[in-house]
């Protein structure tokens, strides 16, 4: 099946790029696709311990059935919460945290008062740029803060900003924000939506080859984002 401009697709790009990613991070794509053919956010996260995946959870705001995960048809429904909220209390140390996007006020307190030790984020989120100063809130929070490292940005940070761009773009009230931010991004995800270019799409690899070039063309924008001295 084509999409509607007939595009035919021969790139195997992103299918080279995923196989270099962490184990965590695909799984955490994988779980950010899930979400978006579900129809919710398009985000994903994903915790281990060493080598091992630990647990795996995707956003579900849209939906009402939880599925592998706890939360569903809430605004708590986050896929950084769906996988703390797998976790038995104080039964991992040194866990890592893999998200495709950075994670909200809401998240991050939770990550902060689970196991996890490090967090690796894909993608800037223009509505937070800066939450990681509430650790300088009080002692209590800045003991055991965890290290969020920001990934270097590439074609997979933009791809994760597709269905999360789609979703901020019609909010009444935060859409501003998001689209001055990401202008770029925003433009993509029309040129995406009216090709139909991901509407059948199964998996996260599939959907980024079949955009690989184009996704690369807002890179710069999302680095700058990624950079914003506000989030310092």
């Amino acid at each position: 099946m084509l999409p509607r401009d007939g595009t035919i697709y021969s790139s195997r790009m992103a299918a080279a790029s995923f196989s270099a990613l962490d184990p965590g991070m695909q799984a955490a794509l994988d779980q950010a696709w899930a979400s978006t053919r579900a129809g919710s956010l398009g985000i994903g996260a994903a915790a281990s311990q060493g080598r091992e995946l630990v647990a795996v959870g995707r956003n579900r705001i849209h939906e009402t059935d939880p599925g592998d995960d706890v939360l569903a048809g809430t605004s708590l429904a986050h896929a950084e919460m769906n996988v703390l909220a797998k976790l038995p209390y104080r039964a991992h140390d040194g866990l890592r945290l893999h998200t495709t996007l950075q994670p909200c006020v809401q998240c991050l307190g939770a990550i902060r008062l689970s196991s996890v030790e490090w967090v690796q984020v894909l993608a800037p989120d223009p509505l937070f740029r800066g939450i990681e100063r509430m650790r300088e809130l009080t002692p209590y929070l800045a003991r055991r803060w965890p290290v969020i490292e920001q990934r270097s940005v590439d074609e997979w940070a933009v791809f994760a900003l597709l269905t999360p761009t789609r979703s901020m773009r019609g909010h009444p009230r935060l859409a501003d924000v998001w689209t001055t931010a990401l202008p770029s991004v925003t433009e993509l995800v029309d040129e995406i939506d009216s090709s139909g270019v991901l509407d059948d799409a199964r998996s996260a690899v599939e959907a980024a080859d079949r955009v690989w070039d184009r996704l690369g063309k807002c890179v710069a924008e999302v680095t700058s984002l990624a950079a914003d001295p506000s989030a310092q």
